[in-house]
């Protein structure tokens, strides 16, 4: 089970300057229809302009977390609200246009025929402008070293293609909160550096799920630990990634 209760968060913004809180999740469950519990009792604020990531082991409840957060689960119980709306079918479109999510899994999420079709479909899908679009999909193609597999469908691409494809559909819109599930996880070095580089240049407030540490400082300036019994261990600076036997405890290391 994951329990977290964040204290003096209404001091957040004398704090850090952030502005008033882009996700308020208070006292939130899920349980798995087997009667399992994924998540009990998380709550947690985090402001506009934020970079935080969830750390942990595998399995210990990240992917579920993002999926609550970014409002595509709904909780068993508790309260969520983005950017100050509460994640339901009245504010989808709502929250569509300023959240962009990147599954751990890129298989989880591509299914057009081919890379360049991928790419327009979210703006497509949000009344896009075609020629806006094209020069979206040009810009961010390039940019994401992707350009040269545009014809290809997504099926044939490798693991690090997959995954750049993935990201770049979520960052090409610039969301105002981007959700990042182990986006490093399972690529080669090259594409590994790239993918870092091109979380760090974001301008959105970022949550990420990792159980790589390396890269936290790279892209993350807050960090919510989870051990391997799912529960939160702490929530607080860098500082927490020097503490090594607390991390060994947490399953971490």
């Amino acid at each position: 089970m994951v329990h977290l209760k964040v204290t003096g968060s209404k001091n957040l913004e004398n704090q850090n300057g952030y502005g008033e809180p882009v996700i308020m999740a208070k006292n939130i469950s899920y349980t798995y229809p087997d009667g399992t519990d994924a998540v009990k009792g998380f709550s947690i604020s985090i402001e506009d302009g934020e970079r935080v990531a969830l750390l942990g082991p595998n399995g210990c409840g990240k992917s579920t977390l993002i999926m609550l957060l970014s409002g595509l689960l709904p909780p068993s119980s508790g309260e969520i609200k983005i950017l100050g709306k509460k994640p339901d079918r009245k504010n989808s479109e709502f929250l569509r246009r300023n959240i962009g999510v990147v599954f751990q899994n890129p298989d989880d999420f591509l299914f057009n025929p081919t890379v360049r079709e991928e790419l327009l479909y979210t703006p497509a899908q949000l009344g896009m402008r075609f020629e806006e679009a094209i020069a979206l999909v040009k810009e961010y193609s390039k940019k994401f070293e992707i350009d040269d597999v545009l014809e290809k469908p997504p099926f044939r691409l490798s693991g690090g293609e997959k995954k750049k494809v993935s990201i770049a559909c979520s960052i090409m819109l610039k969301p105002r909160i981007l959700f990042l599930d182990e986006p490093t996880a399972n690529v080669d070095g090259k594409t590994r550096r790239k993918i870092i580089e091109l979380i760090g240049n974001s301008n959105s407030t970022v949550i990420v799920a990792t159980h790589e540490i390396d890269i936290v400082p790279k892209i993350a300036t807050r960090v919510v630990v989870i051990g391997d019994d799912r529960n939160v261990r702490a929530d607080g600076g860098l500082e927490l990634l020097e503490r090594k036997e607390f991390l060994e405890d947490a399953g971490i290391i």
